[in-house]
């Protein structure tokens, strides 16, 4: 008899853990959910939990992101999911795990365009994949979502892409993440003969969110190859490319930097180590997080004019004394480089006037101050046709340093400087906004008297 009730309570203190593992994957969920909530506003998609049913030893619910797209012609684009969830704590679905719950959703996507809905049905016959997510002790997550092969034919041409997997973890109270990503190689041809090949994409990146609407986003995506086959047969290979970005908290504003790079260019003209880099340096907080909010409306707004004061506040907070744009590139070819370089800073109007109270170009201009340089190695300056196109600009903007050609150029004061010679900004700004705005119709002749 003993161990038949020891069996029973076994039993019954196994149910009541199973139920209360339902009511804490709930709460998480719904965690979760409110806090991707405020950041899916900003980016006009709205999220919806319903028909959450939950049980003893399993649960279900209805989940769909539905994206405003009207800017693209297309009014919506939809995610709906049906997702199972598994209780705890011992959970016997796709093996044997254990943790507070285990979530599966089969995915679908739709848009409000039927012809659309009809080529997605073709493109992704098995749905946009199943994602699933353990809700581990202690608060945290760990999540993988999955498609099959991705592959659609017609008349004009082939796509495949060899699917697509995305492992992220977290914690259910918090929107910080760590994420890898990876795409299968993709194939597509065109019936012209065109040919484009990608080996698998790799991507990681992490989220820290610093404040609400704030989040410090650092990653690295790259693949081996991008391969271009044209109808005549001519191949171009670009390989070993790279996209990195970096942001961190310097002297509490943003640092931002991303970089685009490729190790090697085949084709009719070999290039190498070819990159591009930007940062924008020491972006306030307060920055962020207004166009953040004002990014939305600006999206499905036709006239601006409506959030003109947000807009004026969002600048503001941007433009400061120590904002910093910093911009370089360069590559290799034909045994010589080509290297640029610039720096932009913002210079506050003078007398401690506000933004608003600027009227005249030539004000505007003085808020940039600056230099670049752009530097051209003998190899190709002589080797192609620059030689003879940069001729009359030898020894004033451009000058020869040992086996360099040097551009040196620097803004101030309303002033750009190339070389030793000042050019006047702002009339040549004037100019083109005028040649911009439509020609005033001339007023009609004055009739004769009679």
């Amino acid at each position: 008899m003993k161990k038949f009730l020891g069996l029973v309570l076994l039993v019954a203190a196994y149910v009541g853990l199973s139920y209360y593992s339902g009511m804490v994957g709930e709460q998480y969920i719904n965690d979760q959910i409110e806090l991707s909530r405020a950041q899916a506003d900003n980016a006009n998609i709205a999220l919806d939990v319903a028909n959450y049913e939950r049980g003893v030893f399993q649960s279900n619910f209805d989940f769909s992101a539905r994206a405003n797209t009207e800017q693209f012609a297309v009014d919506s684009v939809t995610i709906d999911a049906k997702a199972q969830v598994f209780h705890g704590p011992i959970i016997f679905a796709d093996g044997i795990k254990f943790g507070w719950f285990y979530a599966r959703t089969d995915n679908a996507l739709s848009t409000s365009e039927a012809e659309i809905n009809t080529l997605l049905a073709q493109v992704l016959p098995q749905g946009l994949g199943r994602l699933n997510l353990l809700g581990e002790y202690g608060g945290s997550y760990d999540a993988n979502w999955r498609t099959d092969i991705i592959e659609f034919n017609d008349d004009e041409g082939h796509i495949h892409v060899n699917g697509v997997d995305v492992h992220s973890e977290g914690r259910f109270d918090s929107l910080d993440s760590q994420s890898t990503i990876t795409v299968g190689e993709i194939a597509a041809s065109h019936s012209d003969g065109t040919e484009i090949g990608i080996t698998p994409i790799h991507a990681n990146v992490d989220m820290e969110f610093i404040a609400p609407q704030v989040p410090l986003s650092s990653g690295k995506l790259q693949f081996d190859a991008l391969t271009i086959k044209s109808p005549e047969g001519m191949t171009t290979a670009i390989r070993n490319i790279e996209l990195m970005q970096r942001q961190r908290l310097e002297n509490d504003k943003i640092d931002t930097k991303v970089r685009l790079s490729a190790g090697q260019v085949e084709g009719m003209l070999p290039m190498s180590n070819l990159y591009y880099e930007l940062e924008l340096n020491q972006v306030t907080q307060e920055a962020m997080a207004s166009w953040a909010e004002l990014s939305p409306k600006l999206q499905t707004e036709e006239d601006y004019a409506t959030y003109e004061q947000e807009i004026r506040t969002a600048l503001t907070q941007l433009l400061h004394k120590d904002l910093v744009i910093l911009m370089s590139s360069g590559g290799e070819a034909m045994n010589g480089y080509v290297n640029t370089k610039m720096d932009l800073h913002y210079v506050p109007p003078a007398n401690g006037r506000s933004l608003a109270s600027l009227t005249e170009v030539a004000e505007y201009v003085r808020l940039v101050k600056g230099s670049g340089q752009v530097v051209i190695s003998k190899e190709i300056m002589t080797g192609t046709p620059l030689i003879m196109l940069l001729a009359p600009y030898m020894d004033t903007y451009i000058v020869q340093q040992g086996d360099e050609y040097v551009l040196n150029a620097r803004i101030n004061d309303g002033k750009l400087w190339v070389g030793d010679t000042p050019i006047e900004l702002a009339p040549i700004i004037n100019g083109y906004f005028m040649a911009l705005a439509p020609a005033t119709a001339p007023a009609p002749a004055p009739t004769a008297a009679p």
